[in-house]
């Protein structure tokens, strides 16, 4: 077993929550801060039968921040009372005995997202592996339903949806906004000594108890819905599925244990080689140095993918014809230099290995670095394995022609580098840890409120805002009619400002209007287009100044030597306190001639400007170096998606950072968007940072399926054959390679790629065919294997049908969307990626089967990762690892059976010593 984690040392404020006891009727139950009522309430509580208990803590935050726990809150019933208690178990040892003896007399203790609450409960030592064993978590109840949306699972649109509390209860984006207060300064700087701070805490814990409800198809909360949900439509339960009552149930267990067991894993955390960055630093730097040297001297930028394909076909290399984007330009995408820098690649360039290189030791080290500060307070790695948190995969990118906004500048696809810096949504910077890739994306168009549109994948997420105010990252067609979009952050000025702070306000105002002067090519009287936004909203006035005139060639050369002009206008905007910027921004006005069409004056002062204006909390729109304020209150859609020329195609791209939101740059200047949070995930480990994660004691192996999804579907469609090669120590891919005229790895590749819709352009340019080839090759593929694809193309249909497939086990996994066609509602479904659902989803049924199996036989304690098709487990139970995963599970055999053949799972075991290393 591996050891424990240290205790986090944590500094927290010596603050006392107000002590009271009320009943809130917003909330429906009594609210409790007061010592002696607390003490009450939990004797009266264990001196009943044991019942359901929800809890949650509140923190400093996120990442490391998530240890310094400000207070824990428990809510339950008692007799026809609901009972909500706020516990400060770090600063007060009476609160600790009162949260044990809470955990200890529960007969369930729900949380609504518990992989982020259970590390630091564990290390703090607040909560038991018993406790854990007893767990359930509405979050992952809620992903079994409606699979395929991609909002709607937190607990405040929960709390909604079924109608929990009354919608004017106390939240903690309130709480905040009512003290000017960002959210992350919020988490920072707020305590339970702010009464509406303790309320919000212990009124979400209040929802997190009802959402629960009572498990069961005959019962309530998201539980009783998961599991009529997985039931046969004929039980008239308003059920997707075929299970019966009995095994719809069952099957929602399965994944609340499967959750338990991974939960308790990662709250003991995983040792860490804290050297292991620099180690690989030092080995991998000259190899950077000389790879990026070879860039440098071919005049391509390290981490450029434009710069690379405009050199390789200078030099003749890249095969023809090469794609192109809609403008005329080479594509430079990761899928269209993928035919360079594959592991497998079909061609080779030096200049394209040393694009990889640069490329490859930046995302490495990114990935260690956030994984040895994540260690920091325990000493060890205790990641937030989300179970069914990838239960529906989609694009969530914007075109191409969309670009980032970096510290480094405004930067396009080919330009963006891993450690990049962006602005998130509270204005502070985040660190981009990736960056996707797709070609050939569907998009489409949606016009907003205001008359701006934006284009996107309709699976793409924007920062909105509820009717409370708070914020929530939401696909445009999941908005309700109380959201708005957040184009901006929230304006932020100090209300008081020092003498120091008008002085350079008053600086910055003068050196405003004098650099615009300096920047336009007229010399008339200019109208001034004012922004003065200050703390508690922007406003905005239209004022008539005189500024100076251009004298000659060389003014804004004389000002910057006197230092009242920034060299570098965009950086200085994106760096310069908020209260200097607002004093630039009303000093240079927004300029264009009075009655003519508008005048351009230098990009860099147009794009410095609309940064300022961005981050006073105003949105800017760019004409040429015009820029303009665009009012941005109250945003909703007017009109979409809307369908784009060429079929609504396009290549595409998007980011992930740290905080889980990004500004991007479009033709209107800077805007807020999200994708998703880094943490980084374990299974997106680069398989050369997987050694900084270290055994404690045995030595480890690792067993993964061959070919899991491949095998699935020759179950599933009776491809006998198949299973018998494979039964027999046959190679099942080498005859389709015969077949199509390729090699047997490549065959593999292909067959993988078609079963989950790869196009014959996309193919054509991954292997370097012909657009011919790559169809006689996807047809000779076909051919060879009859069976699979009629399954698949039946998977297809049915989701077309239905919009949704069911996997081996009985999981509804659904591909329908909804959105918003001219105010009326529409429905569509992504039937092309139903065989990847039913593929992806029943491997995971059998992962889920092996790991409650494991656990059954008494050896979780001896199991430590699970990657996709892949165990990571002590040597001592590689015998018992082998049979378990190698035993097809009931599903699969019933499956096999149906179809008259025998259930055959081949497994492969490696030794790794005691580091995590891919094999």
């Amino acid at each position: 077993m591996s050891p424990e984690p240290d205790v986090p040392r944590v500094e927290l404020r010596r603050v006392a929550a107000a002590q009271f006891q009320i009943y809130d009727h917003t909330v429906g139950a009594y609210l409790v801060t007061d010592d002696d009522a607390m003490a009450q309430w939990v004797a009266a509580l264990c001196s009943t039968a044991p019942s359901t208990v929800a809890a949650d803590i509140e923190t400093r935050g996120l990442d490391v921040n998530k240890f310094s726990i400000t207070c824990v809150t428990v809510a339950f019933h008692l007799g026809a009372d609901t009972v909500s208690l706020l516990l400060d178990p770090l600063r007060r040892p009476q609160h600790r005995k009162l949260l044990a003896q809470v955990f200890d007399h529960a007969a369930a203790l729900i949380f609504h997202g518990a992989c982020f609450d259970v590390a630091p409960l564990y290390a703090h030592r607040l909560m038991t592996r018993a406790h854990i064993r007893k767990l359930g978590d509405t979050l992952v109840a809620a992903r079994m339903v409606k699979t395929y949306d991609k909002a709607g699972r937190t607990l405040e649109d929960l709390a909604m949806a079924y109608q929990l509390m009354d919608d004017d209860r106390t939240t903690m984006s309130e709480v905040f906004a009512v003290r000017g207060l960002k959210k992350d300064e919020g988490w920072w700087a707020t305590d339970i000594d702010t009464p509406t701070y303790a309320i919000g805490a212990m009124s979400d814990t209040v929802a997190t108890l009802r959402l629960w409800g009572t498990p069961g198809v005959g019962g309530t909360g998201i539980m009783a819905t998961a599991a009529r949900y997985l039931t046969t439509p004929d039980l008239g339960m308003g059920g997707r599925g075929v299970l019966n009552a009995d095994d719809a149930e069952q099957v929602v267990e399965d994944v609340q244990q499967v959750n338990r067991i991974v939960l308790e894993r990662t709250a003991r955390g995983y040792a860490v080689d804290t050297e292991f960055p620099e180690r690989f630093r030092e080995q991998t730097v000259e190899q950077a140095r000389a790879a990026a040297q070879l860039l440098a001297n071919a005049g391509i930028r390290p981490g450029n993918g434009r710069d690379l394909v405009n050199a390789l076909d200078a030099r003749g290399e890249l095969p023809q014809p090469w794609p192109t984007t809609p403008t005329g330009q080479l594509k430079a995408d990761k899928d269209a230099l993928k035919i360079f820098t594959d592991d497998d690649a079909v061609l080779r360039s030096d200049l394209a290995l040393a694009h990889r290189t640069v490329a490859g030791v930046e995302k490495v080290l990114g990935y260690v670095c956030k994984v040895k500060e994540n260690a920091a307070p325990t000493g060890r790695l205790h990641p937030e394995i989300k179970i069914l948190g990838a239960n529906a995969t989609g694009r969530m990118c914007l075109p191409e022609n969309q670009r980032l906004l970096t510290r480094r500048g405004i930067v396009g696809v080919g330009d963006i580098r891993l450690g990049d810096k962006t602005l998130d949504a509270d204005g502070n910077w985040t660190t981009v840890r990736a960056v996707h890739r797709y070609t050939d994306a569907a998009v489409c168009t949606y016009r907003l409120t205001n008359g701006m549109h934006f284009t996107c994948t309709p699976e793409h997420r924007w920062v909105t805002e509820d009717a409370t105010a708070q914020t929530h990252l939401k696909t445009l067609d999941a908005l309700t009619e109380t959201d708005t979009i957040r184009l901006t952050p929230p304006p932020y000025i100090a209300r008081q400002l020092g003498a120091d702070a008008i002085k350079s306000v008053t600086e910055a105002w003068t050196n405003g209007a004098q650099s615009m002067a300096a920047a336009v090519a007229w010399r008339k009287e200019l109208e001034l287009q004012q922004c003065a936004a200050m703390a508690g909203g922007a406003s905005v006035s239209i004022v008539r100044k005189q500024l100076l005139e251009r004298r000659s060639a060389d003014f804004a050369d004389r000002l910057r030597d006197q230092g009242r002009l920034p060299n570098q206008p965009l950086l200085w905007a994106l760096e310069a306190p908020t209260a200097e910027l607002a004093g630039w921004v009303n000093g240079a006005g927004f300029c264009h001639e009075k009655g003519a069409p508008p005048h351009s004056f230098d990009e860099q002062w147009g794009a410095a400007a609309a940064v300022a204006m961005y981050r006073l909390g105003v949105l800017p729109r760019m004409c040429g170096g015009l820029v303009e304020v665009w009012n941005f209150t109250d945003v909703q859609i007017a009109e979409g998606p809307m369908s784009l020329p060429g079929g609504g195609r396009a290549d595409v791209w998007c980011v992930t950072t740290d905080a889980g939101t990004f500004t991007a740059w479009g033709s209107r200047g800077p805007y807020l968007t999200g994708n998703s949070a880094s943490k980084p995930e374990i299974q997106q480990f680069p398989k050369e940072a997987r050694g900084i994660v270290v055994s404690d004691a045995s030595d480890w192996v690792s067993a993964d399926w061959k070919s899991i999804e491949p095998v699935i579907l020759a179950t599933a469609s009776g491809d006998g054959q198949f299973l018998a090669d494979m039964r027999a120590g046959k190679d099942p891919y080498e005859p389709v390679g015969q077949m199509a005229g390729i090699d047997r790895k490549l065959a593999k590749r292909k067959m993988l790629a078609d079963m989950y819709s790869q196009g014959h352009k996309a193919a054509a340019l991954q292997y370097g065919w012909t657009l011919d080839r790559a169809k006689e090759v996807a047809w000779a593929i076909r051919d060879s294997l009859p069976t699979l694809y009629r399954l698949i193309d039946a998977l297809k249909h049915e989701s077309k049908n239905v919009g949704r497939v069911v996997t081996l086990m009985g999981r509804v996994v659904n591909q329908e969307f909804s959105f918003y066609d001219n105010g009326i509602r529409m429905n569509e479904v992504a039937s092309r990626i139903a065989p990847n659902h039913f593929c992806q989803g029943s491997a995971l049924d059998v992962m889920h089967y092996s790991i409650l199996e494991l656990d059954r036989m008494g050896l979780s304690d001896h199991v430590h990762l699970w990657m996709h098709d892949e165990i990571v487990a002590d040597q001592e139970i590689a015998d018992a690892l082998t049979q378990v995963m190698a035993t097809p599970p009931p599903f699969l055999q019933r499956a096999a059976a149906q179809r008259g053949i025998e259930a055959f799972l081949a497994v492969d075991v490696n030794g790794m010593g005691k580091r995590w290393e891919y094999v």
